[in-house]
């Protein structure tokens, strides 16, 4: 794998940071290259060395998250099941509001983006979590789980951190423990 230097790895940031920026202001649909562009500060042939297009800048976003979530995430206890380790996941989240609003809770425009983070970060977590049911049932309770537990994420994103950290984990684990519960017997 050939590794970036520092002038490629700054452009890339500006484009990523211009990417963000017109995030805030309107829909990703809207943003176009020479928006990009502009406010990179950047020519289009610069911006096309390093990306075929707005899809690849979000991918990237995207796949940067997902590094440093589980980056941020390495020196919590491994055991994905316990309450600290979402409790951590949810202070992370608070701590990056910002970019998981923008990727996430921008009314489904981004439903592939957050599809996509939550597969990457199941698939690391995965090797640390039980076996729930069958083979064949597992990878359904682990879908209804992963999703189950994104959408809370997702309304308390929405409702502005309205709970503690702790007590939303709390509610996760819980219905998680419970539905898993449910199954084993």
């Amino acid at each position: 794998m050939k590794t970036e230097n520092r002038r490629v790895r700054m452009t890339k940031t500006l484009i990523r940071t211009a990417m963000i920026e017109l995030m805030q202001e309107k829909s990703f649909s809207s943003i176009t290259i020479k928006e990009l562009c502009d406010r990179a500060d950047i020519n289009r042939t610069t911006f096309y060395k390093h990306y075929s297009d707005q899809t690849a800048v979000l991918l990237e976003i995207e796949a940067e998250l997902v590094n440093r979530t589980m980056e941020y995430m390495k020196d919590v206890s491994r055991d994905a099941a316990t309450i600290d380790f979402i409790e951590a996941f949810l202070k992370y989240v608070r701590e990056n509001s910002t970019l998981f609003r923008l990727l996430f809770c921008s009314g489904g425009e981004h439903e592939k983006q957050m599809l996509s983070y939550m597969q990457s970060v199941l698939a690391q977590l995965r090797p640390n979590l039980p076996e729930y049911g069958s083979k064949k049932q597992e990878k359904y309770v682990l879908n209804f789980l992963m999703y189950g537990s994104f959408h809370v994420l997702l309304t308390w994103i929405e409702q502005n951190f309205d709970l503690p950290e702790k007590e939303v984990a709390e509610l996760i684990y819980t219905m998680c423990d419970s539905i898993s519960t449910g199954i084993a017997e």
